[in-house]
């Protein structure tokens, strides 16, 4: 199947409901299935269906949902480029995505090489108007959904080509987890081009809307939450700005009943906070661009739950997780590097099938994170298997670091990695951004040593206004460590870090 046929079935009940509302322009279920067989017709008649590839390089739009569901309802290969990648990594990622067609947006075309071949994105919707006969649906599951690149967060983003069959595993999964119907409004405030792309097809299929913003504009985005929105999905780091953005509680949201987080965790400390201003509507998911947005998710009511709110959550239905232990085990209770199985995992890395094969331990989906898989299904994220760091023999997830600083009320983010030491082969050091009237590094190093034992305590905190990210949001641990030693010498922090907000 393929997955935008979802947006076609019970169509006629919903034709005249507001689809798109982007600022005064709102497209109804009706224009938008018009628009996009239209266009998809346009694509197709240009030899651009099944297997050709077709990129997208917009901020979030009317426009650029219409043309993503253009691409897939041609049969084609759609591939996002995200605008804040700047044109230096959008040309290499052009060029390694073998494009067909790319289409841009006026405000993006900036962020593309001045050499790269693109067809206006507002241009290309004038033609709708032509009526170009819509292709027939190609429905092979096999078929190539996407080509996603990685976010980068441990060097050069990795192409990864997901089939139909995995759009659909996590479109299914989506929906079971928020039960979508006619009456939600979701806010589309992060990047369409890659986590909230997601929320497109179930919501439209459900006879939803979705309210787009092509900046996470603060005061804009709280009177979206205020008004009418019900679902909305945002980085951590987006929901501690709204939080310190102005003073409300759970009153101000009469409609919304899930705000999610993802990408990057979230403190319980913070969860907590988010809990008493926002309402009882917090969850999180838990996926990579090779399985993505639905591995585990954890709902609101588990959210709420103390005990539950430094894991990822519980594996979806469909969608097995195990661990691969030390000693080489599948393994269904245990710690080790997290595996994902099912359907969702139908992904391979694009031109490069060593890099596939390597990602795979007999069957499953090697995710390249450390975990905790309890009894019940608990998932809980230990860090990257790349990143674990050892001091004087004895392993360290720098996520378990993290989790401890984040529980302190006084910690807005913090980062741990491991720097060379003669003695202890590797020293652990954090870089922290924290509220210094609520504590001070002695008070921080004490809270750590009390959590996780003098193992586990760093040898040195970094105090930083704030973490540095990457186009996607996603804090680089290597960019970190470089930002404090900036010659890479271990020996020799920097004295004044400066981090742009």
């Amino acid at each position: 199947m393929n997955p935008v046929a979802v947006i076609y079935e019970g169509a006629q009940e919903r034709l005249d409901r507001p689809a798109l509302i982007d600022g005064a322009r709102t497209v109804s279920h009706g224009e938008l299935l018009a628009l996009t067989d239209a266009l998809a017709g346009d694509l197709f008649r240009r030899g651009l269906g099944r297997g050709r590839r077709v990129g997208l390089c917009a901020g979030n739009s009317w426009a650029h949902v219409v043309a993503y569901l253009a691409i897939l309802r041609a049969g084609a290969v759609w591939v996002p480029l995200n605008p804040r990648n700047g044109p230096g990594l959008n040309g290499d990622l052009r060029r390694r995505a073998g494009l067909d067609l790319l289409l841009v947006d006026e405000d993006s075309r900036a962020q593309l090489d001045a050499a790269a071949p693109v067809v206006d994105l507002e241009d290309w919707l004038a033609l709708a108007a032509a009526r170009a006969p819509a292709p027939p649906m190609d429905d092979d599951p096999a078929a190539d959904f996407a080509i996603k690149f990685t976010g980068g967060s441990t060097g050069t983003p990795k192409g990864v080509v997901q089939s139909r069959r995995s759009a659909l595993a996590a479109l299914r999964s989506m929906q079971a987890f928020y039960g979508f119907g006619p009456s939600d409004v979701n806010l589309a405030v992060a990047p369409l081009t890659h986590g909230s792309s997601h929320y497109i097809l179930p919501v439209l299929a459900a006879g939803g809307a979705h309210v787009l913003m092509a900046r996470p504009d603060r005061a804009g985005i709280l009177a979206e939450l205020k008004r009418r929105v019900t679902v909305a999905f945002m980085p951590p780091t987006l929901i501690y700005l709204l939080m310190e953005e102005a003073a409300f509680g759970p009153e101000d949201f009469p409609r919304l009943r899930h705000l999610t987080w993802s990408a990057a965790p979230m403190p319980p400390a913070r969860i907590r906070e988010a809990i008493q201003r926002f309402g009882p509507v917090l969850g999180a998911l838990y996926g990579q661009t090779e399985a993505p947005m639905a591995i585990s998710a954890l709902d609101p009511a588990q959210a709420a739950r103390p005990e539950l709110q430094a894991c990822a959550g519980y594996p979806f239905p469909k969608t097995p997780v195990r661990v691969l232990t030390a000693d080489g085990a599948v393994a269904g209770i245990g710690e080790g590097e997290i595996l994902v199985g099912g359907d969702l995992a139908d992904t391979r890395y694009l031109d490069d099938p060593e890099a596939t094969a390597a990602a795979r331990f007999d069957g499953w989906l090697k995710t390249g994170d450390l975990g905790r898989l309890e009894a019940d299904g608990r998932l809980t994220i230990l860090g990257r298997s790349r990143e674990m760091i050892i001091s004087g023999g004895y392993n360290i997830y720098p996520a378990e670091v993290e989790a401890a600083l984040g529980a302190h009320p006084a910690v807005r983010e913090a980062c741990a990695f491991g720097v060379d030491d003669p003695v202890w082969g590797e020293r652990l050091e954090v870089a922290v951004a924290f509220d210094p009237a609520l504590a001070d590094a002695d008070s921080l190093l004490d809270h750590v040593r009390r959590a996780l034992g003098p193992v586990r305590t760093p040898k040195c905190l970094h105090i930083v206004p704030a973490l540095p990210r990457n186009p996607v949001g996603k804090v680089v641990r290597g960019a970190v460590r470089s930002l404090i030693y900036p010659a890479s010498n271990d020996r020799e922090p920097q004295d004044q870090v400066e981090v742009a907000r």
